[in-house]
Order: structure tokens, then C-alpha cells, then sequence
């Protein structure tokens, strides 16, 4: 199980690389669109695309780091001043039966776009956009299996989060 979680980390450190390097296209191309359309008095649909692109890769591609870490964004108010035991209890009761069931329900229903999509090999709804929008939908299908997975395995643990110097 050990190493397991040593693959995971990693992967997820791999994808939050890929995440910043998707912020810093998205940033350039930001300014390649807004240059072409007000400096040069043109559009690029595949500068466009480029955007869409990279935002919705820049937002999926962490999320595996974000769900093993314990690092999303929430509000504290009572979780904060519980007894390890009960926050324990929370976190595998919230990714057991939320987050696991959402997202597989959500995987699988995204299934019915992503199969067609590949098997013809979509490419961009904008004419003279980019190609591989089959790509952008198996992200999508992706980003739901990851987060329901990563839910699910760390919903069975007795500790979900417990730092690695702490005994289960």
C-alpha cells in the first residue's frame, strides 16, 4: 500500500507540473489573442481554442494532488476544534458517500460524450480551431475518475489524512 501511495504523489506531482505549465500558456496565449484582436485588428479561432484548452487542463490536472493532500478550499468553522477520531470519521463519511458517488455518477455519465468523441476524433466545434477536442473530453472523464477513485481509496483508510508520522 506503501508504494502505492509513493506512485500517487508522484503522478499527482507530475500533473500539478503539467497544471502550472498549462497557467503559463493559458497567460501567453491571453496575450496573443488580446493582441491580435485590438493591436492587429484580427481574430485566431485556434488562439481561442488555445484558451479553453489550457484553462480546463490548468483546473483538472491538480486535482489528484489537491485530493490526496487535503488541500482544498473550505470553511472551518466546527471541523477545526474536533477530536482527531471524529475528523477522521468525517473526512471517510464525506469521501465515501459525497464525493465517491458524485463523481463516479458523473464519470459515467460523461462516458455517453467521450466515446463518440474519440471514435470519430472530434476535433474543435469553432471552424478553424484546433484539433483534438476528443483529447478535452477524455480529460474531463478523467478529471471525474481520478476524484472518484482517489475518494474511494482514501474513504477505506481508518485515517484518510493522517501525516505519515502519525500511527493509524
Amino acid at each position: 500500500m506503501r508504494h502505492l501511495s509513493v506512485l500517487a504523489a508522484k503522478i499527482a506531482s507530475g500533473l500539478e507540473w503539467f497544471g502550472g505549465v498549462c497557467l503559463l500558456t493559458l497567460f501567453f496565449a491571453q496575450i496573443i489573442v488580446v493582441t491580435l484582436r485590438y493591436a492587429l485588428s484580427t481574430g485566431a479561432p485556434w488562439a481561442q481554442d488555445l484558451l479553453i484548452y489550457a484553462f480546463m487542463l490548468s483546473v483538472v490536472a491538480p486535482v489528484l494532488g489537491v485530493i490526496l493532500s487535503n488541500s482544498s478550499v473550505r470553511v472551518d468553522i466546527f471541523y477545526a476544534s474536533f477530536p482527531e477520531h471524529l475528523k477522521a470519521w468525517l473526512d471517510r463519511v464525506g469521501l465515501g458517500l459525497l464525493i465517491f458517488p458524485a463523481f463516479s455518477f458523473a464519470f459515467y455519465n460523461s462516458l455517453g460524450s467521450t466515446i463518440p468523441s474519440w471514435r470519430m476524433l472530434e476535433s474543435s466545434p469553432t471552424m478553424g480551431g484546433l484539433p483534438g477536442y476528443f483529447l478535452l473530453k477524455a480529460a474531463l472523464s478523467g478529471f471525474f475518475l481520478i476524484v472518484a477513485l482517489s475518494a474511494g481509496l482514501l474513504a477505506l483508510k481508518s485515517r484518510p489524512y493522517a501525516k505519515s508520522g502519525e500511527t493509524k
